[in-house]
């Protein structure tokens, strides 16, 4: 009688413990599922993540810095499809060297407010890669409402790149 006892005390642990190592794993899977879309910016070198915020779909960002040559403001305006960075406008003061000459289809160059501006942009990227700058650059990543210098974020200098990704739970959490 007490041999039965212990038989089925057994299969009951076995299978707590069959459904708990089964729970575990699903946890497991579910929590590195890539669900998140966000936009991050990696060194470029090791390939550490360095920024990240979750965006939504068609959301929009901005690059600004000081040219090297002109000395005056550049800024590139980004939106977001399909985890691609597409340039849609663009906008500086002076034309020369280094500047965009050549408008692809649909695109128009407009002078307002004192400003050279490439409108109709539908320029693809799948990332944006870039020398953060180290003299007068200040690049400048405009995001949500918010200025973020990238001497804030690495060294000036430093090989980054910016891209979409989707991220899981785990990713969020941890930063990698």
């Amino acid at each position: 009688m007490i041999a039965l006892k212990q038989g089925g005390s057994r299969k009951r642990r076995t299978r707590l413990r069959l459904f708990s190592l089964t729970l575990l794993l699903c946890s497991i899977v579910v929590l590195n599922l890539p669900i998140y879309p966000s936009l991050v910016i990696r060194e470029s070198a090791s390939n550490h993540l360095v920024w990240s915020s979750r965006i939504t779909a068609e959301q929009t960002f901005g690059l600004r810095w000081t040219h090297s040559i002109h000395r005056s403001a550049i800024e590139e305006f980004y939106r977001i499809e399909d985890e691609h960075i597409i340039l849609s406008e663009m906008s500086f003061h002076d034309y020369g060297i280094g500047m965009e000459n050549d408008l692809a289809p649909g695109e128009k160059l407009v002078v307002q407010d004192g400003l050279f501006r490439i409108l109709h942009m539908n320029r693809s990227f799948p990332a944006l890669h870039l020398f953060t700058g180290q003299v007068r650059a200040n690049h400048t990543l405009l995001f949500a409402g918010t200025d973020i210098p990238l001497s804030s974020i690495v060294t000036p200098g430093t090989a980054i790149a910016i891209q979409v990704e989707k991220r899981s739970i785990f990713r969020e959490i941890g930063g990698y």
